[in-house]
């Protein structure tokens, strides 16, 4: 697979459904082995569908992936966490606190919000400047930034095109393992102007790698709760 320098090479258009040929697409890109993979897949989603139907089709990829991996790696994709919030706060590049090998799926929804985000590869980062991962991390599994280390510019990827009014889906690779190789990314969203009377509502689905006989611990009715709600954390 190609590894373009832009993040139009991973932005595929919008289908009624995940094909066979986009999820190993998307598998091969965030589960990857190196970082001769990009280590993200985004998609413009257009804004043509309703915000229980995007949802929904965060959840079909989900086990889309799931099926892939049990194929590929005789490994399941299980949840960690799903929810809905309203964040119009800009970050600095981090990971989620999660599983060790976990995997995050971002569902930015339309808005009047400006907003950039980013992903950095600290991975690419650490192998190409001979840092071990622990030391970049300041030797604590619990710190999702980088300890000290160069600069990440180098490494870093904009999500473009990023249409405020548009359905967009961002999964990454959101692994950070001291005991086994990992190809973990950062992430980080930049609110241009906050908008106090303005939702920013961003659906957050985090997954994690599972031997097979580890049983999901989301139900079914909290899969439908997460498609159908109309909470949204503030």
């Amino acid at each position: 697979m190609e590894n373009p320098e832009t993040s139009h090479a991973y932005t595929r258009d919008s289908a009624p459904a995940f094909s066979a040929q986009k999820l190993e697409y998307i598998y091969e890109a965030v589960f990857r082995q190196s970082t001769q993979q990009p280590g993200f897949y985004y998609e413009d989603m257009g804004s043509h569908m309703t915000s229980s139907a995007f949802r929904q089709r965060m959840v079909e990829l989900k086990e889309g992936l799931t099926a892939v991996s049990q194929r590929r790696a005789n490994l399941r994709l299980n949840y960690q966490w799903m929810g809905r919030f309203s964040h119009q706060h800009t970050s600095q590049f981090h990971r989620d606190s999660a599983h060790p090998h976990s995997f995050l799926m971002l569902g930015y929804e339309p808005t009047a919000v400006d907003s950039r985000v980013y992903v950095a590869d600290f991975s690419k980062l650490i192998e190409q400047h001979g840092i071990p991962l622990a030391t970049y991390f300041g030797g604590s599994q619990e710190v999702n930034v980088a300890a000290e280390a160069p600069s990440i510019a180098p490494y870093v990827t904009e999500l473009t095109p990023f249409p405020k009014d548009h359905y967009r889906l961002l999964v990454l690779n959101n692994s950070k393992s001291f005991q086994k190789p990992t190809f973990g990314m950062f992430h980080r969203g930049e609110v241009q102007q906050k908008q106090s009377a303005e939702d920013r509502i961003i659906n957050s689905i985090m997954l994690y790698m599972a031997n097979p006989e580890e049983e999901e611990q989301h139900t079914q009715q909290d899969i439908s709760n997460f498609v159908n709600t109309q909470q949204v954390n503030r």
